[in-house]
C-alpha cells in the first residue's frame, strides 16, 4: 500500500504546484491587461531629478497607443523639441533639434538614462510583464499580492527579476524592485495616487530610484491625462517625429 501512496502523493504535490504557478502567471496577466485598458493615452508630467543633490525639472508630454510610445520634451531649454518615438521594444527613434534629424537609438544603449534620468528606454518599452517572465505568488493579504517573476528562458527582458506588489482592488502594481542577473537590487520603482477615467487608472506620481548610480531618483507628477482621444497612428511614425506639434 505504501508503494502505491508515495507516487499517488508525489504526483497531488507536483499537480499543487503546477497549479500554484499557473495561477500566478494568471495574476500576472491580470496586470497585463489593467495596465493596457486604454487604446490611447495623453500626459503632461513633470519631472523631478535628483543626483549627487543636485536637481533639475523637467517638463515632457507622453503620447501612447498599444506598445508604442512618443514622448517629448517641452522643458527645460536645452531639451525643448527632443522627441523620443518607442515604436516596439526593439525598435526606438530620437529627434534631436539641434540636429534636424532622427535617429535610431542603438539596442547597446537602450539600458541606458533616458535622457540623464533613472529611466531607460528599455523602461520605458516594458508594458506587459507575462509574455517575457513566469510569475510566483509570494504574498497575498486582503489589500495587496506579490508576485516574483524571473525571465523566461529565450526571452529578451531588461532585467533577470523583478518583485512587484500589486493593488489587489484595481491589479496594478504598487512597487516594483528590479534585480539584474547577479541578483542584485539595481532599481526601485514607485507607483501611487492612482485615479481613474472609467476602466483606465494611473498612478499620479511614479518614481525610479537608480541603486547603482547614488540613489539616483527621478519622480514624475502628471499634471495632464486624456484618454481614449482618438490619437492618430500616423503620430507615432519616423516621418511624423520631426514635425511641431
Amino acid at each position: 500500500m505504501r508503494r502505491i501512496l508515495w507516487p499517488l502523493a508525489a504526483l497531488l504535490s507536483t499537480a499543487a504546484v503546477e497549479a500554484r504557478a499557473d495561477d500566478a502567471q494568471a495574476r500576472l496577466g491580470e496586470v497585463d491587461e489593467a495596465l493596457n485598458q486604454a487604446k490611447d493615452q495623453f500626459l503632461e508630467y513633470e519631472m523631478v531629478d535628483i543626483k549627487d543633490g543636485k536637481e533639475r525639472t523637467l517638463s515632457l508630454e507622453i503620447s501612447m497607443k498599444g506598445e508604442r510610445r512618443l514622448t517629448a520634451f517641452t522643458a527645460p531649454a536645452d531639451l525643448r523639441g527632443t522627441k523620443v518615438l518607442i515604436v516596439s521594444p526593439t525598435q526606438m527613434y530620437v529627434y534631436l533639434p539641434a540636429y534636424k534629424k532622427v535617429r535610431r537609438v542603438a539596442s547597446h544603449v537602450t539600458e541606458q538614462g533616458f535622457m540623464g534620468t533613472t529611466y531607460s528606454n528599455d523602461d520605458l518599452a516594458l508594458t506587459r510583464y507575462s509574455p517575457k517572465y513566469n510569475a510566483k505568488l509570494t504574498a497575498d493579504d486582503e489589500a495587496n499580492l506579490t508576485l516574483d517573476l524571473t525571465k523566461k528562458s529565450g526571452e529578451e527582458a531588461p532585467y533577470a527579476r523583478i518583485v512587484m506588489i500589486v493593488e489587489k482592488k484595481r491589479m496594478l502594481p504598487l512597487e516594483m524592485k528590479y534585480y539584474d542577473a547577479a541578483g542584485k537590487n539595481v532599481k526601485t520603482e514607485t507607483r501611487s495616487e492612482y485615479t481613474c477615467e472609467g476602466k483606465v487608472c494611473a498612478p499620479s506620481v511614479i518614481a525610479m530610484r537608480d541603486h547603482t548610480d547614488g540613489d539616483h531618483i527621478s519622480k514624475l507628477v502628471r499634471k495632464k491625462w486624456k484618454v481614449n482621444s482618438g490619437l492618430s497612428d500616423r503620430l507615432f511614425s519616423k516621418r511624423s517625429l520631426a514635425r511641431a506639434r
